[in-house]
Order: structure tokens, then C-alpha cells, then sequence
């Protein structure tokens, strides 16, 4: 019984613990179409064509095609690079 008990409360802990960490961000600059975003939230962001991108962030950039980060990567921007190329919308890793 007092197994099940500490893996229940180990198993909670660790819920708990998963939901407090917040999201990861790409730490530096990262500047689209001129727009600059500091430490960006890893996501999906809609943009316009042509996307021009200027990474000085800790993660890598991909530009998409379509909306929604669908259709194929058009670019893929790493840390330290800047590139410009056609598109609809850009991830940050």
C-alpha cells in the first residue's frame, strides 16, 4: 500500500512539475521583415512574401510556403544567418 501510495505522489510531483515549466523560447533577436521579437516563443508565425529574416537567436528559423507552417520549407534561417526568401509563414524551432 505505501508503494502505490509514493508512486502516486511521485506520479503527481511530476504532473505538476511538467505543467510549471514554461514554454521555450529562442534566446536573442530575431528580426522579420523588419519587425524585430525578442527571445520569440517557439511556434508558428503567419508572415508576408517575401520573408526576409535576420536570426540572432539561439534556434533555427524555417520559412513555409503556405499559412499555418504548411507546404514545404522555403528557407531555413540558423542561428547567426540572415536569408530572404518566398513564403507565407515561419516556424521558430
Amino acid at each position: 500500500m505505501r508503494r502505490r501510495f509514493f508512486a502516486l505522489v511521485l506520479l503527481a510531483s511530476a504532473g505538476t512539475l511538467a505543467l510549471a515549466v514554461p514554454a521555450q523560447a529562442a534566446i536573442g533577436l530575431l528580426v522579420v521583415n523588419g519587425v524585430p521579437h525578442e527571445n520569440p516563443q517557439r511556434g508558428c508565425y503567419p508572415a508576408t512574401s517575401p520573408v526576409a529574416v535576420e536570426n540572432l537567436t539561439s534556434s533555427t528559423v524555417l520559412v513555409h510556403s503556405a499559412a499555418d507552417c504548411r507546404g514545404p520549407v522555403t528557407l531555413e534561417v540558423g542561428p547567426g544567418e540572415s536569408a530572404t526568401a518566398s513564403g507565407a509563414s515561419y516556424f521558430v524551432e
